[in-house]
């Protein structure tokens, strides 16, 4: 071999090693970033593992891996609905791992879709019926569906494939609850509480096990352990204030009841026991503000209707308790106490007739069915029994918030910038027509009050000046200085400089775009009092014009969509959001957006996947919204 072949053979060999070495090391740095994900996840830094699980996802997306344990991280932040889908994912590409079958199933039961979560659970026993998981994640779907037998034939499963799970027994005391086998759930609760005597919720679970067998001294003991383990332990205030309601200690059930709604203000349940506690005792005024609470947290509770119906008959409302107790009968039209109230209601208003129509219709129900009154009673006082099935005791993981939508903003409109802000370094590489250039502007979120510094624009602002008296009919410079002006809320002097850059440059989208964020900035800073030359109809006409210079940008959609919210027409801002993200799938606060306002239209599932999109994307503070109405 010659020298010169020598040295070609060596370059190719060094070629090959170089291309051998350049992808083993991609390989080690998407294995690092997994890695990373996992050791993040483990740590429970859920939103900075997503982070890192979507670097992977990019680098090798024929990887289940990352979209699996990225599943678990979307779990562990209640986006659901994002968990599935990464599930389906992961699936797709390994379809015949047991661990995704089993964890799609827990999934699909808690978005309440048991027909599809059994189906993953059949299948995860068709790769491996010997898999005690499988039972016991199919039990608690079979214990959410009351099917209490079932589910404790899979904890026995579970059981005989060796599982050792603290849960199997859980669940199974819960079933045996279910089916009134009140000392068989003790017996079990007896071996939670051995292995784990630290945990107060399972000393609430055997409380509860105890009330039904009327053992209340024994209840009580259990409750005052679970207090004393965890003092702001709503389940055991709740199971202690509905002991004391039946021993007839009313105060003191009155006290602990309010203890719950002090540590979950949501707790519908906590605000109907105390409406009937306030109601025994006279306070009607009391028992209906408590009922009215109820029926914003939850319109769709019969009892809460049918004693509001009462309490208002007691107060002489007797048009407001009608309208109650129709809608108590519309939820469930074989309430045979509903039709007997009605009946009363009708008589004091002389309908007679009406009245008898009722009480022969209760009369006929009565004959052929259980009073549902009775029996809806005791899923109310079984209520403590389920919201203790399955919680690992942590108590002050309640959500607080208000579950109204007006305490969540949509993200801020757009606005442009010549530097970068402190906060965001966006850039638009934007084409100028004219001076055949490519221009960068930054991008700011316009109710950002802490944009630029003023003096670093002063800077600015001179070096134009001087551009400009070398070029006195550049539009560029003019829109340059028009974005300066309008970062010091100069605006008399921005409008007349984007006039005059519109009119040397019509083409210019940028130009359309900055004077429709000024202008809105204007509208924004007036007091309501104060007189305007401008309207939300020119901001828009703005954005208009530049869309249709420039049908790509996508921001000019998310500014005239924001604006379309705010005149109230939301299915053009959906629209808008939606060109937005076609233009650029990317942008999350697109996706939150257009969420919100599909919650404000009560379509709950397309917005959730919208957040859960939006959260993958890095908009962390999504997963407070997800877990406030996706779950």
């Amino acid at each position: 071999m010659n020298f010169n072949s020598a040295l070609k053979h060596n370059f190719l060999f060094l070629l090959f090693a170089l291309f051998i070495f350049s992808k083993g090391f991609a390989q080690i740095k998407n294995e690092n970033k997994l890695l990373i994900g996992r050791l993040e996840l483990s740590d429970k830094n859920y939103k900075a593992s997503i982070e890192h699980f979507n670097v992977s996802i990019q680098n090798e997306p024929l990887n289940f891996e990352p979209y699996y344990y990225r599943s678990i991280a979307k779990i562990e932040l209640g986006d659901l609905i994002g968990a599935e889908a990464d599930l389906n994912k992961a699936i797709e590409l390994e379809p015949r791992n047991i661990d995704l079958y089993i964890l799609r199933g827990a999934v699909l039961d808690r978005l309440i879709k048991p027909e599809e979560a059994l189906l993953n659970f059949d299948k995860a026993i068709e790769i491996n019926n010997k898999n005690p998981d499988i039972y016991i994640n199919r039990s608690i779907l079979y214990n959410n569906l009351q099917e209490h037998k079932k589910a404790i034939a899979d904890c026995e499963l579970a059981l005989k494939y060796k599982s050792k799970k603290e849960l199997i027994y859980i669940i199974r005391g819960m079933s045996f609850i279910g089916l009134k086998k009140y000392r068989a759930a003790i017996n079990d609760f007896n071996v939670v509480i051995e292995n784990n005597p630290y945990n107060a919720t399972n000393y609430v679970r055997r409380a509860t096990a105890q009330f039904y067998l009327e053992n209340y001294d024994s209840s009580l003991v259990d409750v005052k352990h679970a207090l004393h383990i965890d003092p702001k332990n709503s389940y055991a205030y709740f199971q202690r204030g509905i002991l004391y309601k039946k021993q007839d200690k009313v105060d003191e059930a009155l006290a602990d009841l309010t203890k719950v709604i002090e540590l979950q203000p949501n707790s519908s349940t906590a605000y109907y026991n105390r409406a009937l506690i306030y109601g025994d005792k006279k306070n009607l005024k009391a028992a209906l503000d408590d009922y009215n609470k109820v029926l914003t947290l939850n319109n769709k509770n019969i009892l809460a209707y049918f004693n509001r119906a009462i309490t208002l008959q007691q107060l002489k409302r007797t048009k407001e308790a009608r309208k109650d107790i129709e809608k108590t009968i519309e939820l469930y039209p074989d309430f045979v106490d509903a039709y007997k109230v009605r009946a009363s209601l009708k008589q004091e208003s002389g309908d007679y007739y009406g009245a008898e129509q009722d009480l022969q219709t209760a009369a006929i129900i009565n004959e052929s069915k259980l009073n549902y009154s009775d029996s809806l009673k005791q899923v109310e006082e079984l209520f403590i029994a389920k919201v203790t099935s399955f919680s690992n005791g942590n108590s002050n993981a309640t959500n607080n918030s208000s579950s109204k939508l007006n305490d969540i903003s949509l993200s801020s409109a757009y606005g442009l910038s010549l530097i970068p802000t402190q906060k965001e370094k966006h850039i638009i590489d934007a084409w100028n027509k004219t001076n055949k250039s490519f221009t960068s502007y930054y991008l700011y979120y316009l109710d950002d009050q802490d944009v630029v510094l003023a003096n670093t624009q002063n800077a600015v602002l001179n070096e134009i000046n001087n551009s400009l008296i070398k070029s006195p009919n550049n539009p560029e410079l003019y829109l340059k200085r028009a974005i300066v002006y309008t970062s010091l809320n100069q605006f008399d002097r921005a409008i007349l400089d984007l006039n005059k850059s519109i009119s040397l440059d019509p083409t210019n989208y940028i130009a359309y775009f900055s004077r429709a964020t000024m202008i809105y900035s204007i509208i924004k800073s007036l007091n309501e009092t104060e007189n305007s030359n401008y309207s939300l109809d020119m901001v828009i006409n703005d954005y208009d014009k530049c869309l249709s210079e420039n049908p790509n940008f996508g921001y000019a959609y998310f500014n005239r969509a924001n604006l379309k919210c705010q005149k109230e027409d939301y299915i053009g801002a959906i629209e808008d959001y939606s060109e937005a993200i076609k233009v650029s799938n990317s942008f999350s606060e697109a996706y939150l957006n257009r969420a919100l306002i599909l919650l404000i239209l009560d379509n709950k599932e397309q917005a959730c996947m919208d957040l859960s999109k939006s959260g993958e994307l890095g908009n962390v503070s999504v997963y407070d919204i997800i877990a406030k109405y996706c779950n």
